[in-house]
């Protein structure tokens, strides 16, 4: 029997198995991730609870709600910060249920991943600053 690099072709054939498998698992998983984050929606809210603000993964706001409490007896710039604050809250929720979502499927660091999520601490992180 011939060897390549000290494996017979039969090992060699086996770890060429056990590697494309290996890929076709993280190919899955980052289709399912991608769904997964495509249709995803955080909320965040504000001190008081007054304000809730709903963002899409790119940070887009998709939702606002104000409570009639956080109208009552405060100035525009209340609100205004209230809102903000709330904003915030919900990019932090995104980029953590992003990373955690991601290192699930890839691991610690997010593995092929790593530099999206380096920018989507940058992006989602710097909401209503």
């Amino acid at each position: 029997m011939v060897e390549a690099l000290g494996r017979t072709p039969e090992e060699i054939r086996q770890t060429l198995r056990k590697q494309m498998a290996e890929a076709e698992k993280r190919a899955k998983n980052a289709r399912e991730l991608v769904d997964l984050i495509k249709n995803a929606k955080a909320s965040g809210f504000d001190s008081r609870r007054e304000v809730e603000v709903e963002v899409d993964p790119d940070g887009r706001l998709v939702k606002l709600s104000i409570d009639d409490a956080a109208l009552e007896d405060a100035d525009a710039r209340d609100v205004e910060d209230a809102i903000m604050e709330a904003y915030a809250d919900a990019g932090r929720n995104m980029r953590d249920y992003i990373h955690r979502q991601t290192t699930e499927r890839f691991g610690d660091d997010g593995g092929t991943l790593k530099d999206y999520l380096t920018n989507l601490d940058a992006n989602l992180g710097s909401l209503g600053r």
